[in-house]
């Protein structure tokens, strides 16, 4: 995309999906469903219809298209115009994601309060009351009252952050009610010419897979599949990470986990986004501890950003100031005095910053899970009483 068209992009939602990338998941949807070449398609957000270019190509032509910018098309459609009378056996593409946020982005309710498909003719009860709505949420709700009949299938683009634990849960529990299978595809490439992480979900109904979701994860060199139960759908069904996890980088780390160390309990300590001493900036600089009030130092962990996300510091709560980037934990009791494990413990976790992002799911520049850091396997080294590391859980 262009760097003219950054305002469209949030406008309208415009990351365009590459030629290649339609054809990697063009072919996961014909695995799962055996459609005829006949089936009625949609495309509701055809961009510069690279779907429908390559649904063409395998044979099939009766393709419906909806665009709603006047400069990708001669024949501008809105999506949330179009009847509801009007029904598919399948609804693909990549609907916008747009930031909701921005006052002119594309969905607002009240726009549509006079088409010819009312906004409550498809929204949730709870989100017709709400003034933001996610759009690429909207997309997947009008699309499933477009639906012909069980064997329909939508096939979509969606941010990868859609499947973070509870998350989304209203459209979720709609996808639930109306499909019995879910496939989830992931793969390393980037996707348009803007990066956002993302994937391709594909709800349908499958008598082999009732009740399931797949999760697939193509590093280019390998392909990774696993099936879940439907139940699982609320949790975090995130391809790259659920095999991090169960078969990378996280599997083959072991040793004792942080949440044997760190404690749940909050820690109290002073913030300031204009005056502070502790920033994602020099936050690694905080590797020591200098004065003799060992319990008064906590550790400090970078939640969110590009650059900073993962790094921490010691900082002592009675004499910094921190921005608000951070989670902060205390130590357990037996270890609250203990310097060299503190120490240890921070100098693990910024030499290991790949193993600990894997651990913490983090989606794009979304904040790491707060949750998710007490997995952090550390290595152990006795010498009476005292517990130091020896190093990060390595294999």
């Amino acid at each position: 995309m262009k760097d003219d068209n950054i305002g469209n992009r949030f406008k309208w939602g415009q990351f365009f999906t590459k030629k290649s990338v339609v054809r990697k998941v063009l072919p996961i949807i014909l695995h799962y469903k055996k459609y005829d070449k006949d089936i009625r398609i949609l495309e509701p957000s055809s961009g510069t219809k690279n779907f429908i270019t390559v649904l063409k190509r395998r044979g099939f032509n009766d393709i419906e298209d909806c665009e709603i910018d006047p400069e990708l098309t001669g024949n501008p459609s809105d999506f949330f115009n179009h009847p509801i009378s009007e029904k598919f056996d399948l609804i693909i593409g990549n609907p916008p994601f747009t930031k909701y946020n921005v006052k002119e982005s594309y969905y607002h309710k009240e726009a549509y309060a006079k088409s010819v498909c009312k906004p409550e003719e498809y929204l949730t009860k709870t989100m017709a009351r709400k003034d933001k709505l996610k759009v690429e949420n909207v997309f997947i709700l009008k699309s499933l009252k477009h639906l012909k009949d069980s064997n329909s299938t939508i096939g979509f683009v969606l941010p990868i952050s859609f499947f973070i634990k509870n998350r989304n849960k209203e459209v979720k529990d709609e996808i639930k009610k109306n499909f019995s299978t879910i496939i989830i595809y992931q793969n390393t490439d980037v996707w348009f010419d803007y990066h956002l992480p993302c994937c391709f979900a594909i709800f349908t109904n499958s008598d082999d897979y009732r009740g399931k979701i797949i999760l697939i994860f193509d590093r280019g060199t390998k392909r990774s599949k696993d099936t879940l139960d439907m139940s699982s759908l609320y949790e975090e069904i995130i391809p790259q990470v659920h095999f991090n996890k169960k078969e990378g980088i996280v599997k083959n780390h072991v040793g004792k986990p942080l949440s044997e160390f760190l404690s749940n309990e909050k820690v109290r300590y002073d913030t300031s986004y204009d005056i502070n001493t502790v920033s994602g900036k020099n936050i690694m600089q905080r590797n020591r501890i200098l004065a003799d009030d060992v319990e008064n130092y906590k550790l400090a962990i970078v939640r969110v950003g590009n650059v900073s996300v993962g790094r921490c510091g010691l900082i002592n709560i009675k004499k910094d100031i921190l921005n608000d980037m951070f989670y902060v934990f205390g130590f357990k009791e037996e270890f609250n005095k203990n310097r060299k494990l503190k120490e240890e413990i921070c100098k693990a976790i910024n030499e290991n910053q790949d193993y600990f992002k894997n651990i913490t799911i983090r989606i794009g520049s979304k904040s790491i899970k707060k949750s998710d850091i007490f997995d952090f396997k550390v290595k152990l080294r006795k010498h009476g009483n005292q517990v130091t590391l020896m190093s990060f859980g390595s294999v």
